[in-house]
């Protein structure tokens, strides 16, 4: 089932208004420098190439085996280059089909170099990455480096220099540098993050509009500055916590903003956990889309522990009853001196030494009154925590964001916690609860009519559970009876996966500096 609430609900309207057209593709260019480059080396390696290449393979390794192969080298780094959208590639593309028109002649290879070099120059807007004057900098400190370090080597071993090469060679580690993406921006400071946390507070807000406010994020606004996107880069891959946040109606300028940055910095986009109707803003620019999972959400007004599919959370219930467990719901900001070293040292317990780990679906600084709105229910056994759970405020709904308990305490802890946290929301207005990310949950369900490859992920995914925790999340969530939001992923295409991929895991499993220790959404 999928819940519907005013929360969650949006104009669907909005995903497709203002687009822009999907950039056109630049792997052609890409591929035939590649080849190039490709022939280039197995021809300076000596390997018997076919007649129809061997005019292309004359001209590149006419100065020799090793200037060959340092070419080669080139021609692949530029090949990277334009499929990075690089201006600087451009333009390097371009001398080098000029100067191949030269010395090819008059022949088939010169018109083939012309034609491409004609195409090539009618898309100059397709190559908007500009390096900034420091990566230019580095780019000719580095391949001056190179020259002076590879003269003074042939000078004291050979007793000659062989010029070509070391200029052939320090030209690819200036291209290198040059051709990187940019630099992984700093987070937004305490000013930007206050024009965000307003954002957060729209009635509007997303359940994971919360997490947009993590410290280690940077930040790009719509033209209007009513709406936002949170990201950070990893790999050359920007990527999006959940959707914009703030106005609706601005989120499209928010995506297009963040686009034509990614394009100047030659970054990837992509976005991890994007609700599905939010997908048309990434399909204008290009971007695929796949769902990875759903968000339990709790409806509050029609949650009750009555009914024989409610038994087994009425019964962990009792149990916390029985052993004498006591809840209380405080605002971060109202926590005793005492009380938040208690803590803290519940969760230190907890963690058994782990790290936080987490990017899209969990807040930082637990504990450090970094995020004072947010709602904590502290369970406590006699006079001693025994467990406690943080909620963040998302409009009329709360978002759990880390869950602690000490390992000898009594079952059933968790369950009355969020039962407990669910009467308090009743209470106080709220409308939506959310829990924890349900990962692959549809093919969880779907029990004998999965496919033979659902079969063979099924699998997988049961025997790395007690490592993962995957399936046993979800079945705690389902116990609860709740409605799912389904969540998914944006990357540029198929091709990029691997990288993309290992990006969004990196951020989702390695810890930052000074933030809590993750909660159970990680």
């Amino acid at each position: 089932m999928r819940v519907s609430t005013g929360v969650l609900d949006r104009p669907r309207s909005l995903a497709v208004s203002g687009g822009r057209k999907a950039r056109r593709p630049v792997w052609p260019f890409g591929l035939v420098t590649a080849g190039f480059g490709v022939i280039a080396a197995l021809s300076a390696v000596r390997v018997a190439l076919p007649s129809w290449v061997r005019p292309a393979a004359h001209m590149v390794t006419c100065y020799g085996r090793l200037p060959g192969g340092l070419f080669a080298i080139v021609l692949l780094v530029v090949a990277h280059g334009l499929l990075r959208r690089r201006k600087a590639a451009y333009w390097v593309a371009l001398v080098l089909a000029a100067c191949g028109v030269l010395a090819a002649g008059r022949s088939l290879l010169a018109l083939l170099l012309v034609i491409g070099g004609v195409a090539l120059a009618l898309r100059r807007t397709s190559f908007p990455a500009v390096p900034t004057p420091a990566r230019v900098r580095g780019a000719t400190v580095s391949g001056m480096t190179v020259l002076a370090v590879g003269g003074i080597y042939d000078g004291v071993f050979h007793g000659r220099l062989n010029l070509g090469s070391l200029i052939v060679l320090g030209v690819s580690v200036a291209l290198a540098v040059l051709l990187a993406p940019a630099p992984s921006p700093k987070p937004g400071d305490d000013a930007t993050r206050e024009r965000v946390k307003d954002l957060v507070g729209h009635p509007s807000a997303d359940t994971l509009a919360p997490f947009m406010l993590r410290r280690d994020k940077a930040y790009v606004f719509s033209r209007d500055g009513r709406a936002v996107l949170g990201y950070r880069v990893l790999f050359g891959v920007a990527v999006v916590g959940g959707d914009p946040v703030g106005s609706p109606g601005s989120f499209p300028d928010a995506v297009d903003q963040f686009v034509r940055l990614c394009e100047r910095s030659g970054w990837r986009p992509a976005v991890l956990g994007m609700r599905d109707e939010l997908a048309p803003l990434w399909h204008r620019h290009g971007l695929r889309t796949v769902g990875i999972g759903d968000e339990v959400i709790v409806d509050v007004d029609a949650f009750s522990l009555t009914g024989r599919e409610m038994r087994n959370v009425r019964q962990a219930v009792q149990r916390t009853y029985n052993a004498g467990v006591t809840t209380t719901v405080v605002r971060e900001d109202e926590l005793a001196p005492e009380l938040r070293a208690e803590l803290a040292e519940v969760s230190a317990q907890w963690l058994n030494g782990s790290r936080e780990r987490g990017f899209s679906m969990i807040l930082d600084e637990l504990l450090t009154g970094t995020h004072p709105d947010c709602v904590l229910v502290i369970a406590r056994e006699g006079d001693h925590v025994v467990g406690f759970q943080r909620y963040a405020p998302a409009g009329p709904a709360l978002s759990l964001d880390s869950m602690r308990r000490v390992r000898h305490g009594p079952n059933g802890l968790n369950e009355r916690m969020i039962v407990d946290l669910v009467a308090y929301a009743r209470v106080h207005n709220v409308r939506t609860v959310s829990l924890n990310f349900a990962a692959f949950r549809t093919l969880i369900d779907a029990g004998g009519e999965r496919t033979r490859l659902g079969k063979l992920g099924y699998w997988a995914m049961h025997r790395l559970d007690p490592l993962i925790q995957v399936e046993s999340l979800y079945r705690f969530n389902a116990k609860f009876r709740p409605g799912y939001l389904a969540r998914g992923v944006a990357f540029p295409s198929w091709v990029t996966i691997p990288i993309v991929a290992a990006a969004m895991i990196g951020m989702e499993f390695t810890h930052i500096k000074k933030i809590s220790p993750a909660g159970p959404r990680s």
